[in-house]
């Protein structure tokens, strides 16, 4: 609950901030038409100073202390080889894609077949990735 309503509060300051600051720079110009902005050869749309040094500031601070975690440097790790190994398995065996998909496979060329397999492999949620990993590696080991 905190970290939605914080989340809110974050995006409605950047959005107010973007608001006013557009504004102000229209003000400022008052183009009379869209070529007129085009010359200017700046952007009309943006946010202020204030606003770009505290987004710069929570980047930072995302990057060192969430997206370079080690837990999801670990989850995208394991992501990664679970994709990989899927799409390894339904090339070399197209047997184990759904009937609707696999009749596809068999009719497709090696570039169509690699194109369909993405395909099906981006069109899964997270959780079906993994259990489909779990049933075509693991249940296979009589894990």
């Amino acid at each position: 609950r905190l970290i939605h309503e914080t989340t809110r509060r974050l995006i409605d300051a950047m959005v107010s901030d973007l608001l006013a600051e557009t504004r102000r720079r229209l003000d400022a110009v008052r183009p009379a038409s869209a070529a007129a902005v085009r010359a200017l050869g700046r952007a009309m749309v943006g946010t202020s100073p204030e606003m770009a040094e505290n987004n710069r500031v929570l980047q930072d601070f995302l990057h060192r202390r969430m997206y370079r975690h080690d837990r999801v440097n670990e989850m995208t790790a394991r992501a990664r080889r679970v994709v990989a190994e899927l799409f390894a398995r339904f090339i070399e065996q197209p047997d184990c894609l759904p009937a609707e998909w696999r009749s596809a496979a068999d009719a497709a060329d090696d570039t169509g077949r690699a194109r369909l397999v993405a395909d099906y492999i981006a069109g899964m949620t997270d959780r079906f990735a993994l259990e489909d990993h779990r049933r075509l590696f693991e249940d296979s080991k009589g894990i």
